[in-house]
């Protein structure tokens, strides 16, 4: 990423795979993964937060069959598109999972008048 653009960028949540940016420019979320980056509207992260979730890792784990191996999940409004193996979906929904939660508690301090600065 370009200086200027890191610049604008707020970690909202990170784990060894990757990471998650508010961008305050562009008012989107950056996903960070296979060291690819996203520019995501918060309802675009939002609906591919829930595609990951409904990947069946039961199904992943438990079939022989060689279909079973990945999971192509398409980003929304994008062409972009990740072919993941069952320990890259459990990564991502990690992932996926911490930021949501960050940004819920981000909101409700905002609501209390607070901001996560004050926490850190």
């Amino acid at each position: 990423m370009s200086k200027d653009v890191t610049t604008t960028l707020q970690e909202v949540f990170r784990t060894d795979k990757g990471a998650v940016y508010q961008c305050d420019a562009s008012n989107r979320l950056v996903l960070e993964f296979w060291d690819t980056h996203t520019y995501l509207s918060a309802r675009d992260f939002a609906q591919f937060r829930r595609m990951v979730e409904t990947v069946d890792l039961r199904q992943m784990a438990l079939s022989t069959a060689a279909a079973d191996d990945v999971e192509i999940l398409t980003l929304p409004r994008s062409e972009r598109c990740y072919v993941l193996t069952l320990c890259e979906v459990v990564h991502l929904r990690e992932l996926l999972a911490g930021a949501r939660l960050m940004l819920e508690l981000n909101s409700m301090l905002r609501e209390c008048g607070c901001s996560m600065a004050d926490y850190v």
